[in-house]
């Protein structure tokens, strides 16, 4: 076990730890940031709903985390386990503890497919698709492009959700195609 501190840790190295990590970087030049995050690859999701549109391709939203971080940022290839805020502390699933300044929480949100019964099973069959996965996404074109005539439904669930404007800009890019 091993104990780190930096001035900023950010727990989550998505869109917006990214994001956040470099902005403050551009603002103090000098802080000493870590990323924690375990994943090896990095998925730029609002681009799936770019993907859903047949705007982007899917291959084009995937990088490798390691190539995203921040020249000047510490990447910790870990998750964290639990926060100790009164105390200014992170714990890593590896045991080690990192000691901070300042906190920011953005590991995204969990996706609850099995929370509507059945969806699990129906994903990428019979015309059912989702642009908040990435394997989907690229199953959302097709069917836009492959619809002629009949129906088309687009839900949008309550909040909280990955990105609000998501479900409705699935909608515009499909009714685009379409006229």
């Amino acid at each position: 076990m091993s104990n780190k501190k930096y001035d900023v840790v950010i727990i989550g190295a998505g869109s917006a730890g990214i994001a956040s990590a470099s902005s403050l970087l551009k603002r103090r030049a000098d802080l000493n940031i870590a990323l924690i995050d375990p994943s090896a690859d990095h998925y730029y999701q609002p681009g799936w709903t770019m993907v859903g549109g047949g705007v982007f391709s899917a291959e084009s939203t995937h990088k490798k985390t390691a190539e995203l971080i921040p020249a000047k940022c510490t990447w910790l290839q870990d998750s964290v386990t639990d926060i100790e805020g009164s105390i200014n502390q992170v714990v890593l699933k590896s045991g080690d503890i990192v000691e901070y300044e300042q906190l920011i929480v953005a590991p995204g949100l969990k996706l609850d497919w099995a929370g509507v019964e059945g969806l699990e099973e129906a994903l990428g069959n019979n015309g059912v698709t989702s642009n908040y996965r990435y394997d989907l996404a690229p199953y959302t074109w097709e069917l836009v492009q492959k619809l002629d005539s009949g129906k088309a439904i687009f839900t949008q669930p309550p909040m909280p959700i990955k990105c609000a404007g998501a479900p409705q800009k699935a909608l515009y890019l499909s009714a685009s195609e379409w006229l």
